[in-house]
């Protein structure tokens, strides 16, 4: 009996020593907020109302999506217009109904796009290029 015992304690004590590894290629959604509701669904289906939780207005640079308890999802686009919690947002795909989620996932941040000067090297003056003269030097060649 004590054999077993003991038995079954190094085995919890050996197991206890490792962890499960995610991994890392999946996408993160820590920064995945739910923001409201789909509060209503135009007939025509063009567009939804948001009900937004909480008070101020819809997150900035942020993709929208609606997911129902179903999995069904919807991409949405805020249109800018807003009376009191509710906002108007343009159905761009998808089946929304009302009561679904409406989710905000930040947009990545991409590198700045390097300018066109920076391409093309230095701007160049007019007494840069070849065969061109400045005031001053004309001045100097007149008599």
């Amino acid at each position: 009996m004590k054999l077993l015992l003991a038995l079954g304690l190094l085995l919890l004590i050996s197991c206890s020593g490792s962890q499960i590894k995610k991994d890392s290629d999946e996408p993160q959604t820590t920064d995945l907020r739910i923001v409201g509701r789909i509060a209503s669904v135009s007939k025509a289906g063009q567009f939804v109302l948001i009900q937004k939780y909480g008070p101020g207005f819809l997150p900035a640079n942020a993709l929208y999506q609606s997911r129902g308890s179903d999995g069904r999802t919807s991409s949405l686009r805020p249109s800018g217009e807003r009376v009191r919690d509710f906002f108007a947002a343009d159905l761009l795909n998808g089946n929304p109904q009302k009561g679904d989620a409406v989710l905000a996932y930040p947009m990545p941040k991409t590198e700045k796009e390097p300018d066109e000067t920076s391409l093309d090297g230095p701007e160049t003056t007019p007494s840069d290029r070849p065969g061109s003269t400045t005031e001053h030097e004309e001045s100097d060649l007149r008599p």
